[in-house]
């Protein structure tokens, strides 16, 4: 059809070339992957760099180099670290006859761009690709690959005797309500526009079909150009090229649905950046509190992309005394839960909440305690003398001070930092307590705003008195 095995003298001498410039991408994708370890971000943690990477030989036609690697490293990022790596902007890397460039979105999404030129056996070849893949879900569930890919070869010699395929392809797939993909027919649609052209002996042939695969199960195909073919005498290679563009459809099929399943760490969705999994508790105190405590508790998901109401449902796990209800399975979102704390003083627990939906995965943690912490009445701090009971001066604490807020932020068990506000005013500083446990005395360094004007105020000063119990 392309003229490229009469002009290589023969079957045999046409797909030992095919096969070397089939290797000759493999190299070009294999030299790319240690400038991206030492080009990307410091946000990249390297995990699993080489063996994330998946590369791909489109029948002959275009080699891939799928998004994988960088899929697994964005996966395991914290939100601090995916940010960093956005904020850098498109990573590029390459060389004179290979470059590629990375684009990471705010939810983990991926935008790649590939090109690769090869002279290999008396083959001239040239890939581009472009490709897209969703990381969440959209309202309906629905997340989607793209891609587009250029390619083309001809005889090194010959110039003019040679084939190429263009090809648009979309992969759609959707989530249930447990946050997985849809194995049925009900779970898929895709649609693939291929192009493939050849040049034999100044004979130029083209075929153009659409092939596409409905949510649902139903399929349609349609021809819409094949110009150049005889119908009565090309039958063979009307059905070699028919039979190529169904098993690229195929093959496309799959590299995307890996894509979307991730490359050994699981899908985008599952990592927690598609939803956010608030959790409450009332009384909101759950440190030091007195055993057998009983809280209610609500589990609320939340999709980041909108902020609306995931559904689905919530799982709650304890660990550790005493009693939650519902104890175990699915309760539907927005989740509420009844808690008895810690039976025994000094004893802790955990519960890990985890929300699935259409929208994907949140996941959050309470813990709460019985041990005894640090507890003191501060006393005579500001004009007003008031007093104030805080249960643990190891971790940050407020109260109100004279109308205003004044809050404590340890940085040791004898000092930290403060701020305020009052009547207008904010202020910051330090506090340093001196003097025995029992009774320490705290001496504030202030520095207040009002306006635009900022400046030193004289030291406060409080007495810390430690007490037995908050309760």
């Amino acid at each position: 059809m392309t003229g490229i095995e009469s002009a290589l003298g023969g079957e045999a001498q046409a797909l030992a070339a095919l096969q070397a410039v089939g290797t000759a991408y493999e190299r070009k994708i294999d030299a790319l992957l240690p400038q991206s370890a030492r080009l990307m971000p410091a946000a990249f943690t390297g995990e699993g760099m080489q063996s994330g990477v998946v590369g791909l030989g489109l029948a002959g036609f275009t080699g891939l180099m799928t998004g994988s690697v960088v899929a697994s490293s964005v996966s395991s990022m914290s939100d601090q670290q995916l940010a960093e790596l956005v904020q850098q902007g498109p990573m590029r890397f390459g060389g004179k006859s290979g470059n590629a460039e990375l684009q990471i979105g705010e939810d983990g999404s991926l935008d790649q761009e590939l090109a690769f030129d090869v002279d290999e056996s008396g083959l001239s070849g040239k890939v581009k690709l472009k490709l897209h893949v969703d990381a969440c879900p959209d309202v309906q569930g629905k997340v989607g690959v793209s891609m587009d890919v250029d390619s083309s070869m001809h005889v090194s010699a010959k110039p003019g005797t040679g084939g190429s395929v263009h090809t648009r392809f979309k992969l759609d797939r959707w989530l249930d309500d447990d946050a997985r993909l849809i194995d049925s027919a009900d779970g898929m649609a895709t649609e693939m526009q291929m192009e493939i052209g050849g040049v034999d002996d100044g004979s130029d042939r083209r075929m153009a079909r659409t092939v596409r695969l409905e949510r649902g199960g139903a399929a349609s195909s349609a021809m819409d150009d094949w110009s150049g073919f005889n119908i009565f005498t090309d039958t063979p290679a009307v059905e070699m090229a028919n039979a190529l563009i169904e098993q690229s459809h195929l093959m496309l099929v799959l590299i995307a649905e890996m894509q979307l399943r991730g490359m050994g760490k699981g899908p985008a969705w599952e990592s927690g950046r598609c939803v956010e999994l608030k959790v409450t508790s009332d009384p909101s105190r759950r440190k030091g509190v007195r055993p057998n405590t009983a809280f209610e508790l609500e589990a609320i998901p939340r999709a980041k992309a909108d902020g609306a109401p995931t559904g689905g449902s919530v799982v709650a796990t304890l660990e550790g005394g005493e009693s939650l209800q519902p104890a175990s399975g699915k309760v539907r979102a927005d989740a509420r839960y009844q808690y008895a704390g810690p039976a025994k003083k000094d004893e802790s627990a955990k519960i890990s909440f985890e929300a699935r939906s259409r929208r994907g995965v949140g996941r959050a943690v309470l813990e709460f305690d019985t041990k005894q912490g640090r507890s003191y009445r501060i006393t005579g701090l500001g004009t007003c003398n008031t007093s104030h009971t805080v249960c643990d001066v190891d971790q940050p604490f407020s109260f109100p001070v004279c109308g205003g807020t004044m809050q404590h932020a340890p940085t040791s068990d004898r000092g930290g930092t403060h701020s305020f506000e009052h009547s207008g005013a904010t202020g910051s500083g330090s506090y340093t307590l001196t003097g025995p446990e029992a009774e320490m005395t705290a001496t504030y360094q202030n520095v207040t705003c009002a306006g635009k004007r900022c400046f030193k105020t004289p030291n406060g000063r409080a007495v810390w008195t430690k007490i037995d119990s908050c309760e």
